[in-house]
């Protein structure tokens, strides 16, 4: 059976060989050009090593996308962009901010940090995702409301747009 998330990602992957790799998106209006570029799987062992390493608690939604791809960047425009999912080794490296409850960066978004809360990971909470201003801290976190394969899903079918911001 195919998760939400695989879904979302194949949905992606063969929008871009119908394209040629490139693909017409919109954001506010103006389209670009877009390709997306996804990283090797990530192992059970990897994912395994990681929350040993870490002490997080990573959700089974998020595993699956690991599985399926250790990061990617989506929405990438010819002039750059900033649409980056991290890989396991960037999560470690780009979580710099002090704990808070078990919070870890998993994406950057045009200067928004997409944050797992793995303290409601932990307590079995369903919507654990939020969003923060990449120089706040994660107790100036915003709930989304949502899981990570809610927020991927969304995330793509609005092109790579800051849909939270539209709420």
């Amino acid at each position: 059976m195919t998760g939400q998330v695989e879904e979302a990602i194949n949905h992606m992957k063969k929008r871009l060989a119908e394209k040629n790799q490139v693909f017409e998106a919109k954001e506010d209006g103006f389209i670009y050009q877009a390709t997306c570029t996804f990283n090797s799987p990530a192992s059970d062992e990897d994912i395994h090593s990681f929350e040993k390493k870490t002490g997080l608690l990573l959700p089974e939604d998020y595993k699956e996308f690991l599985k399926i791809t250790n990061g990617c960047r989506l929405f990438e425009r010819e002039s750059g962009g900033e649409n980056d999912l991290y890989s396991l080794e960037d999560i470690i490296n780009y979580t710099y901010e002090v704990p808070y409850e078990g919070c870890f960066k998993v994406a950057c978004i045009y200067q928004d940090n997409i944050v797992i809360n793995g303290g409601a990971v932990s307590k079995g909470d369903k919507d654990y995702i939020m969003v923060k201003g990449h120089i706040d801290d994660f107790e100036e976190s915003k709930k989304l409301h949502m899981s990570f394969a809610e927020w991927i899903e969304r995330f793509i079918s609005h092109q790579g747009e800051k849909f939270w911001d539209k709420r």
